[in-house]
């Protein structure tokens, strides 16, 4: 017996006690299709030429494809053979350090520190981070990022933290950025990611601020001009995050200007500072235009009122339009109770996830996050805080969604012994908390032949619209409405709003005036 069938043995005699006995001869047959794929590559033991080529002999099925994946995932951790993806990357990466042992081994230790594991500095630099108080997005986009770092270490053949190593990654992604082979986005929180570890391995600690930039105005006389306006934000009050903003629009414009003494700037032009806005929107999203335009103006108008500039210009930046093409999206009341229907047909994990969404609006965070703890069985109580808000919510317990909730968490969702508290979970192991429902809702929906009004979406957010349009055609008032959404804010119901057909027909203008000039001389003409 060859070293590969030893291993595949193994996993299979591992396998046999998680799956059910159709499942575990499927993936017998897989396996038995690796080892006839090794056979003609004359290879006995796993390796990484084995394992490309089995993964891509899936004759064009992507579902194929994934369950090649998944045995080659098993057999490289057995076998421990370090085998990587098509971008390089583990298919099985160690472990990362719990937090109690980082902590333990930070303790006491002087900054900066030498010969410590990457891995640590960079759970250290999560936990250093926690105190911000991020959006949970927002630090997912973090630990995303100290992944990318982490492999580029490990492509570095470097397990130990090196500052000479994170430049060198630094400097691979601004020319990935200089190349148009990253998104600005992306760059700019790898980068930062990056400079939260150099400080965190440095200090032990992170404070929040700008990065530390080449700046694009080396000149004294420029330079001096930014202090000052700076100077000016933090006499405002304003946070520092806030001024890091302002700083960032301060140094691009001069950037984008080619402005290089303080005489440059008197020969800006309201040319100049239109091109100004069209780089921006090269690198910003529209989203991010919203917050860039306002900064911009502040920027002119002090440039005007301290004698740096001849004109005031800012009146020419206009605030970002988004136009959206129709009111948001939702299921028609036909499709939503077709929906219904077939989730009686469905497995009890799928129709207790759209119930939630269907019925409660809850988000797609939400729903994967929800624990045990969370529901209130004796008092028909679903209490949580929101992922994206923070903010509590308590909605009620309907009695459709709790026996969906019950029927799967009793008769289909796997075992744990650990006392995992996440109620929805992966089907296969590691049986863990699902991270999106995505794919669930738009697999439903696409299967249903489901072509939601007003768009194309398919995910949670569709199934949280279609609860506010039922809503909204039963009369139920708007502070109901924002109460069962979780929102703090009226401005948050904005987009929902825009579902209220009979309202917005109402303000809806004739055509009688198309066609008629009326601004010549106060005079109307045909």
């Amino acid at each position: 017996m060859t070293k590969l069938e030893s291993i595949v043995k193994a996993v299979l005699e591992q396998l046999g006690p998680e799956l059910a006995s159709e499942t575990w001869e499927s993936r017998r047959r897989y396996f038995n299709q690796m080892l006839r794929c090794a056979d003609s590559l004359d290879i006995s033991e796993p390796r990484q030429e084995l394992f490309d080529a089995f993964i891509a002999d899936d004759n064009g099925s992507p579902e194929r494809r994934a369950l090649h994946v998944r045995c080659v995932k098993l057999v490289d951790a057995l076998a421990g053979s370090r085998a990587k993806d098509e971008h390089g990357i583990l298919f099985n990466e160690p472990p990362m350090p719990s937090e109690a042992k980082v902590q333990e081994y930070f303790k006491g230790r002087k900054f900066p520190v030498a010969g410590v594991r990457a891995d640590f500095i960079i759970v250290k630099a999560e936990i250093e981070m926690r105190s911000l108080n991020l959006t949970a997005s927002t630090m997912g986009q973090y630990k995303h990022s100290w992944m990318d770092i982490r492999w580029y270490f490990d492509g570095a053949d470097a397990s130990e933290y090196d500052e000479a190593i994170l430049q060198g990654y630094i400097q691979k992604i601004n020319e990935l950025r200089s190349d148009g082979s990253i998104e600005e986005w992306k760059w700019k929180i790898n980068r930062k990611a990056a400079h939260v570890l150099m400080e965190v391995a440095r200090t032990g600690r992170f404070q929040w601020g700008m990065v530390n930039r080449s700046p694009s105005c080396q000149n004294a006389e420029i330079e001096a001009i930014r202090s000052q306006y700076l100077e000016s934000l933090k006499q405002r009050n304003l946070s520092e995050s806030t001024i890091g903003l302002h700083d960032y629009v301060f140094r691009r414009t001069a950037e984008f200007t080619g402005v290089k003494i303080q005489e440059d700037l008197l020969s800006l032009t309201p040319k100049s500072i239109q091109f100004v806005i069209t780089k921006f929107s090269d690198i910003c999203n529209r989203r991010s235009m919203t917050t860039i335009t306002p900064v911009l103006r502040s920027l002119l108008t002090f440039l005007y009122v301290g004698g740096f500039i001849k004109t005031n210009l800012s009146g020419i930046v206009m605030g970002a339009c988004i136009q959206r093409g129709s009111v948001a999206a939702y299921i028609s009341p036909k499709d939503q109770a077709g929906l219904t229907a077939q989730l009686e047909h469905e497995p009890k994990r799928t129709k207790a996830i759209i119930l939630l969404a269907m019925k409660l609006g809850l988000r797609d965070c939400d729903i994967c996050s929800l624990t045990f703890q969370e529901i209130d069985w004796r008092k028909d109580k679903i209490r949580l805080n929101q992922e994206k808000t923070g903010d509590p919510l308590i909605l009620p317990l309907l009695a459709d969604v709790g026996n969906a909730l019950m029927d799967y968490i009793t008769n289909e969702r796997p075992k744990r012994s650990d006392g995992y508290p996440y109620i929805f979970l992966r089907r296969q192991a590691p049986y863990n908390k699902l991270t999106s429902i995505y794919p669930i809702c738009s697999k439903l929906l696409k299967q249903q032949k489901i072509e939601p009004v007003n768009g194309t979406a398919r995910g949670a957010h569709l199934l949280r619209y279609s609860l506010v349009h039922r809503l909204l055609a039963a009369k139920v008032p708007h502070q109901v409405i924002t109460d069962a959404l979780g929102h703090t804010s009226r401005e948050s119901d904005k987009p929902y709003v825009s579902m209220e057909e009979s309202m917005i027909r109402i303000c809806a203008l004739d055509l009688s005036v198309i066609g008629r000039v009326s601004w010549k001389g106060g005079a109307s003409r045909d």
